[in-house]
Parts: C-alpha cells; sequence; structure tokens
C-alpha cells in the first residue's frame, strides 16, 4: 500500500511539475468576432496547442489604448509569446517595450517589423490584388465609395495599395469612408445607402464599393439590396464564409481571399524558431499569395478550399 501511495503521488507530482512547464501564448485581437481574426487565432492555436502550448486570447475592439494594456498584463502573467493582430506597431510601443524588457519575442499580423518583432505579414499583395480587379471591371472612369480603417495595420497597407492604383486616373473619383468599428456592418449598411441616394441609378458613369475588409461590405451590400440596385461593383477583401456566401450568390461582385489561418500557424511556427535560433535569428515578413474570388470561379475555389465557407 505504501508504495502504491508513493507511486501515485509521484505521478501526481510528475503532472503538475509538467502542467507548470507549459508553455502559454497571449493572443492580442484587433476584433475577436471578426471573421478574419477568427481565422488567424484559429491557426495560431491549433499550432500552438500541436505544440504542447496554452493560448490566452484579448478582445481590444480595436483600441490601441487596450492592446498596450493586453500586452503588458500578459507581460506581467509571465507568458512565453505574444501575438498581435492587425495594430501597426507604433501603436504598441509600450507593450512592445514591456515585452523586450521581459525578453518575450512578439509576433504581429500585419505590423512592421521593429525592435521586439520578430515576425509579421504583410497585407500589401491582396491590397494590390482588389484594386486591380476593380479597376479592370470598372474602367477608366467611375465612382467609387471606398471604406477604409486606419486603426488596423492590414487595412492601412491594403488602403495605401488602392490609394496607388487610383493615383494619376482623373476619370476615378473616389470618395473616403472611415469605418467606425465595432459596429463595421451598420457602418457599412448606412454609409452605402447614403452614398446611394447621391448617386441614382441611370448614369452615365460606372459605380463602385471598395472596402479594406469584408464585414463593410456586407452592410454596404444589404444596402444594395434594400434599394433594388444591381449597377454597384462590389470589391472587398478577407474572403470571410459570409463574403464568399455573397459572392456564390451574386451580390457581392468579388472578395480577395486571405488565407489567414495558414498565417496563423506560420508566424507562431516562426515564434517557435526564433526561440530555438536566439541571438542569431533574423525577423522575417509572411507573404503568402491570395485569391480573388468572383462567381465565375468560387465553385472552383471551393473546391480547392472545402473549408472556406
Amino acid at each position: 500500500m505504501h508504495k502504491l501511495l508513493l507511486a501515485a503521488l509521484t505521478a501526481g507530482a510528475m503532472m503538475i511539475a509538467g502542467a507548470a512547464q507549459a508553455k502559454t501564448l497571449g493572443i492580442v485581437a484587433l476584433l475577436a468576432n471578426d471573421a478574419l481574426n477568427i481565422a488567424v487565432i484559429g491557426g495560431a492555436t491549433d499550432a500552438a496547442k500541436a505544440a504542447g502550448w496554452d493560448v490566452k486570447v484579448t478582445d481590444t475592439q480595436a483600441s490601441a489604448d487596450q492592446a498596450n494594456a493586453a500586452m503588458n498584463s500578459f507581460v506581467a502573467q509571465k507568458v512565453d509569446a505574444i501575438f498581435v493582430l492587425a495594430f501597426a506597431s507604433s501603436s504598441i510601443g509600450s507593450g512592445l517595450s514591456a515585452a523586450r524588457d521581459a525578453h518575450i519575442p512578439v509576433g504581429t499580423w500585419g505590423g512592421e517589423i521593429v525592435p521586439g518583432i520578430v515576425v509579421t505579414t504583410s497585407g500589401r499583395q491582396v491590397g494590390d490584388d482588389s484594386v486591380k480587379f476593380l479597376l479592370d471591371k470598372v474602367g477608366e472612369k467611375a465612382d467609387v465609395l471606398a471604406m477604409t480603417f486606419h486603426p488596423g495595420k492590414l487595412c492601412i497597407d491594403r488602403g495605401v495599395a488602392f490609394d496607388e492604383g487610383v493615383k494619376g486616373k482623373s476619370g476615378i473619383k473616389v470618395d473616403y469612408s472611415e469605418v467606425v468599428a465595432p459596429g463595421q456592418v451598420q457602418f457599412g449598411n448606412a454609409t452605402a445607402a447614403a452614398w446611394l441616394t447621391a448617386h441614382p441609378p441611370g448614369g452615365d458613369t460606372p459605380l463602385a464599393f471598395w472596402s479594406c475588409w469584408d464585414e463593410p461590405m456586407q452592410g454596404a451590400v444589404a444596402a444594395l439590396r434594400q434599394a433594388g440596385r444591381t449597377d454597384v461593383t462590389t470589391v472587398s477583401i478577407n474572403g470571410s464564409a459570409q463574403a464568399l456566401q455573397l459572392v456564390k450568390e451574386g451580390d457581392m461582385t468579388a472578395t480577395v481571399w486571405q488565407p489567414a489561418y495558414q498565417e496563423g500557424k506560420e508566424v507562431f511556427q516562426a515564434i517557435l524558431d526564433s526561440q530555438q535560433a536566439g541571438d542569431s535569428w533574423q525577423p522575417k515578413t509572411i507573404e503568402i499569395q491570395g485569391i480573388v474570388v468572383t462567381r465565375d470561379n468560387i465553385d472552383k475555389f471551393m473546391a480547392e478550399h472545402p473549408n472556406g465557407m
């Protein structure tokens, strides 16, 4: 009996020690209920758990102050790595400073490489793809409603791509509208409805909506339905399940699918690699090609990406 008790106590102690040794990834989300954030978090979480890590997620509701507070909280909790979603590196200085002082590596999704960040991703390519597709559809002359979002670094990069795409095209008139989030779907609906009133059907100039991510466009598409309008080209970015369904139904012209789940996995792997490499690690930017999904190719896309919806 004594030996059995000793063995049980030893096994229990080993289990407790093993649990204590589990590493933790702290994820700082821009908007934790956004489809693309969910996909990135899912990729990073699956990769982390496969490596034996625990994961904690904080939703900042697109607030840089809350992002810095979350990072400082994770540092106080002594997490082993931090993954920040979609904030510009310049806006998380306090959190980065705390992480650097604690020697905790930070990966970002869409941030810039600065001291303390070991890996990031780029949102520029999908932005380029979106504006190229839009301009190919409308031609040299169009009125465009562009919905931008400067708290999010991915949207900043995509917005730069849009600006450079329309630069010098005198026939392209752009009305910019800065999205308010949370509430981005409702914002897209109200903004599009007002814009449509100012741009009645039957004119000679092609009309278009561009959004730096899908959710404001979902609201804009609802405004089109409410107005009974089919004369507006609609292009957004992310390739969320909802946007893909709208494309399939013919209500949205195109969404540029970004492989967010894979990006989340690769960012976590790069964090692991950076820890193994130590001082020899060189910060890296991950770029994975996106796909412009339209009604013409959505069946093929879904066959190749069955989890897309």
